[in-house]
């Protein structure tokens, strides 16, 4: 994957629902924390008509159209995770982007350099560092284990993998990963190796680093807030034939 990242210019992939509430946690803390240490340049947002009504659809809009500059809109008919990955990461040109949903609080100061230091040869993406306890068992990069519950045993190899929590990605990268994806199916579990091998040798050659700030046991640079805002409704995410559909 050829590097076309060298400067402080970036720009921002938003995949957003009808919850305009996490939505403004969400932009306010990156745009604080992050957006203002960069030259944004391009920004691409897709809302999904679910969680909400229309009053919060037109919400959410606003709230987009406040913080992310010259943004382009994509408003599909129905909610499709995978679809709504697929296009934000189609529009991206090349340079460095910032993947990002709707549910993260950024708690850290990021810095251009805190970036590009992690993108060497080899690593074409840098994940954000969460604050769920998962996150310690992928340090110091994002792997998936050969688990046999999981995945077809194929010995103790622990494989690559991307996932869509929020990231830096070089765009060139993204774009090829989103010729890749089938928009019916749910974006994360496509790339899994036993569903679809291609994927994991791209991500051998194109490696995923974390970001995290603080120390060897990471408390994360950033705070899911969908987990809480889901359990407090009752509302589980299910993966039925590939696809993600919540369910209360």
């Amino acid at each position: 994957m050829t590097k076309t990242i060298s400067n402080n210019q970036l720009q921002i992939g938003l995949v957003s629902t009808r919850r305009p509430d996490l939505l403004e946690i969400t932009l306010s803390s990156f745009t604080r924390n992050l957006f203002n240490n960069f030259q944004i340049t391009h920004c691409f947002a897709n809302i999904d008509p679910a969680f909400g009504d229309k009053d919060a659809h037109q919400l959410a809009r606003e709230c987009i159209n406040d913080y992310l500059p010259n943004v382009i809109i994509r408003e599909p008919a129905e909610a499709s995770f995978g679809g709504a990955v697929k296009w934000v990461w189609g529009q991206f040109k090349s340079g460095l982007a910032l993947h990002l949903e709707d549910d993260w609080e950024l708690l850290q100061n990021v810095e251009p350099n805190d970036v590009y230091d992690k993108l060497q040869p080899g690593y074409s993406a840098v994940t954000l560092c969460g604050n769920h306890h998962k996150w310690y068992k992928r340090r110091p990069y994002v792997w998936v284990g050969a688990k046999q519950d999981r995945f077809p045993y194929i010995g103790h190899q622990k494989l690559p993998f991307l996932g869509t929590a929020p990231k830096f990605i070089d765009a060139d990268f993204a774009n090829t990963i989103s010729h890749m994806l089938d928009p019916e199916l749910d974006p994360e579990k496509q790339m899994l190796p036993s569903i679809n091998p291609a994927f994991m040798e791209l991500f051998r050659e194109n490696k995923c680093s974390i970001l995290d700030k603080s120390g060897y046991r990471p408390h994360g640079v950033m705070r899911d807030l969908g987990r809480d805002w889901r359990s407090q409704r009752g509302i589980k995410k299910l993966v039925i034939n590939g696809k993600s559909e919540w369910s209360k």
